[in-house]
């Protein structure tokens, strides 16, 4: 693997999965992969779950009157200038915003007995609670829609930034909750009787049952057994075609990279995450480093800042301003030292993973500019 080129290991692969804690900046991480290789003559798909607003509208995502990004049901072009830095020979870039009920009702439609069983499913009242309120539904989404977009060979490479969860591990194990459902007679069986059925898909607590109830009726019990009943047997169908999703995970085609900030915490669940995906026999291909800020050194005596605030500022607010001048400046020399930490914290445990390091960034990456900027600030931690 090169030691400059941060995007050398997607060459070998068709799926990067983009993964870590929560609040690291996943998705930027994976719309700046996703571009680079666009640039280097590929046709390229970023599947985000999240975006920011501003990080929306570059990636082509539309827009309702107030300003808020909306899911497309349907991968969209990002629009790259023909001419330029952005533009790639021959590659190209389109970004899909995952929605979770439309891959429900993808699988429903396409893998439903019938077209008849499949419209009865979607009309259900039960279905799009159910949906919303599944145990790991976006989590089988996404990992579903993987399954589906590699089985169409569109696009040489996918770039999924996975899910924001509480517990970066959520995003393998919450899909194998529903995956049970499909390939555990026992669970099916315990769907035709409603309540345990319920329980064991996660809507089961009373609040919930109530709300669905007063939308379903009387018969409510009988009819979500029912619907469990034919779900799970769409979702059967489905993996029983498309193969267990953990094969594609560990498939010489899928990479992993890593994101993580420098935050202690962060630095705790990478390093959990990182056991777990190597114990799962997934290959990971990097670690990204994001918002690291460098060593600062000592801050100047305080005379000398007195002496030159002196200059610039009245008498009454000296005090005041050195104050907040060296408690911002601690701050500074904290956060740098924290980065550094992690930096040596990652590299010592994983010694042979690639580990690159992404500046902090003020305000974030929110255009196709930023985004070519952030592709070429990458830096390989010697």
């Amino acid at each position: 693997m090169s030691t400059t080129d941060p995007l050398a290991f997607a060459a070998a692969r068709r799926v990067v999965l983009c993964v870590g804690p929560g609040g690291v900046g996943k998705t930027t991480c994976a719309a700046a992969l996703a571009l680079g290789s666009a640039q280097r003559g590929r046709r390229v798909l970023v599947v985000t779950i999240d975006p920011s607003r501003r990080l929306a509208q570059a990636l082509g995502f539309h827009t309702t009157g107030a300003g808020t990004p909306i899911e497309g049901g349907a991968p969209v072009e990002v629009a790259l200038p023909p001419d330029g830095a952005l533009a790639g020979p021959g590659g190209s870039l389109h970004a899909l915003w995952l929605a979770t009920e439309q891959v429900f009702a993808e699988l429903v439609r396409s893998f439903a007995e019938t077209p008849a069983a499949a419209e009865a499913i979607l009309r259900n009242p039960i279905y799009k609670a159910m949906a919303e309120n599944l145990g790991g539904a976006l989590e089988y989404a996404a990992m579903a829609k993987l399954q589906l977009l590699h089985a169409a060979r569109s696009y040489d490479l996918i770039v999924l930034d996975t899910p924001p969860t509480a517990n970066a591990i959520d995003f393998l194990t919450a899909p194998e909750r529903i995956h049970e459902l499909a390939q555990n007679p026992a669970a099916r069986l315990l769907t035709g009787g409603g309540r345990l059925g319920a329980r064991l898909l996660g809507i089961g607590n009373n609040l919930v049952l109530r709300t669905l109830s007063s939308l379903a009726g009387s018969n409510f019990i009988t009819e979500l057994g029912a619907f469990l009943r034919d779900f799970s047997g769409v979702l059967a169908t489905f993996q029983a075609r498309a193969g267990d999703f953990q094969s594609l995970l560990r498939s010489p085609d899928t990479g992993v990279v890593l994101a993580t900030s420098a935050s202690p915490f962060s630095v705790r669940e990478a390093l959990d995450f990182l056991a777990v995906l190597h114990q799962r026999g997934l290959r990971v291909d990097s670690v990204v480093l994001n918002r690291v800020l460098p060593p600062f050194p000592p801050a100047p005596p305080r005379d000398a800042i007195l002496a030159a605030l002196a200059a610039q500022l009245p008498a009454p607010v000296l005090a005041d301003s050195l104050q907040r001048i060296s408690a911002a400046y601690a701050g500074l020399v904290a956060q740098g030292q924290q980065s550094l930490e992690a930096r040596t914290t990652l590299a010592r445990a994983y010694p042979n993973l690639p580990l690159w390091l992404l500046p902090q960034r003020e305000p974030p990456p929110t255009s196709l500019a930023d985004l070519h900027e952030l592709v070429s600030q990458f830096v390989r931690a010697a």
